[in-house]
């Protein structure tokens, strides 16, 4: 099967809120720390395209208070939610509820069970971007629309891309053992340092034929990555890999950052910054001819929010 074009979804920001959506119009919005001032509760709230356009929201509660609850506009809305280590996820008719009363808010905020404030919610650009979601899932004149309310009818809003369909091959066999002679080798062949002394490549076996090798390039800072090399038959050459991994761009050889490898999954995580509040997180799995991309989240801004938001999924099938 051939790969579909990779464009994942966009990002953008409004005020003290980041709104990605991915390749079949599913949109979140989470906050985003204001320029300074008092961080800004973690609040996320996605809705899928199509219709009705199903709402989940998660809060992220930085109190050990239990129960807490959402105040908005001065009211109490969706009731109390118990508290966890994670903060707490809203969904159904709780879920519809709280989203209902966010347009025009001037105050939000986590209260606890005598009402309390334990912590505030920023609406600063949350208008603007419930309206940009709107427009992306295409409800603006609808009777579905978080902001752009019309008097069109739930069927005028129109059905979710399909997403694409990723055959999946499940490895097999045994990896074999590179000498130090030949990692060094493929080290040169990338382009990465080459120094002294033992370095640990990762090598897994695909199937009876072929193996993917990670081999250690910039080995310094917080984004270490790793050039992957298909081993085919024992020639290597470069893999392949339907998306630009990481950060920067294409090399010859593709490089990875703080890449891992399990049971077909090709991991990246790039770092924008230090404390890990932006970046791209991307997942490949290897169909028997090259490394799929199914599944990318991002934060393009780094304001103290280590939400990363999808930009990218598939379906998948199983070989």
């Amino acid at each position: 099967m051939a790969a579909a074009p990779v464009k994942p979804g966009p990002f953008t920001t409004f005020g003290d809120w980041a709104v990605a959506c991915d390749n079949a119009n599913r949109c979140t919005l989470t906050t985003l720390d204001p320029e300074g001032a008092a961080p800004s509760e973690v609040f996320t709230v996605m809705r899928e395209a199509g219709s009705p356009g199903r709402w989940k929201l998660w809060l992220t509660a930085r109190t050990d208070e239990d129960p807490f609850a959402i105040e908005i506009g001065g009211e109490q809305v969706g009731g109390a939610f118990r508290a966890t280590p994670d903060g707490a996820t809203i969904e159904g008719s709780t879920a519809r509820a709280v989203a209902a009363a966010l347009p025009g808010a001037r105050r939000i905020a986590v209260i606890d069970g005598t009402g309390r404030e334990l912590a505030r919610i920023s609406s600063d650009g949350l208008d603007d971007a419930l309206r940009y979601m709107d427009t992306v899932q295409g409800r603006a004149g609808t009777v579905t629309a978080a902001i752009a309310r019309g008097r069109k009818p739930e069927s005028a809003v129109p059905a979710a891309p399909v997403l694409p369909i990723v055959p999946v091959v499940r490895p097999v066999g045994h990896p074999p053992v590179l000498t130090q002679a030949r990692i060094k080798a493929l080290r040169r062949r990338a382009k990465c340092p080459v120094a002294r002394g033992t370095v640990k490549a990762q090598v897994h076996s695909l199937d009876h034929l072929r193996n993917v090798v990670l081999v250690p390039c910039r080995t310094t800072g917080d984004n270490p990555t790793e050039a992957v090399f298909l081993l085919d038959k024992g020639v290597a050459k470069p893999a392949r890999l339907d998306a630009t991994p990481g950060l920067g761009g294409w090399t010859r050889v593709p490089r990875v950052t703080n890449g891992s490898y399990a049971n077909g999954s090709l991991y990246s995580y790039a770092r924008k910054a230090r404390d890990g509040d932006c970046g791209v997180s991307q997942h490949f799995l290897w169909d028997g001819t090259l490394f799929r991309l199914i599944e990318q989240a991002q934060m393009d801004v780094c304001r103290g929010n280590t939400t990363f938001l999808n930009t990218w999924r598939v379906r998948l099938r199983i070989k």
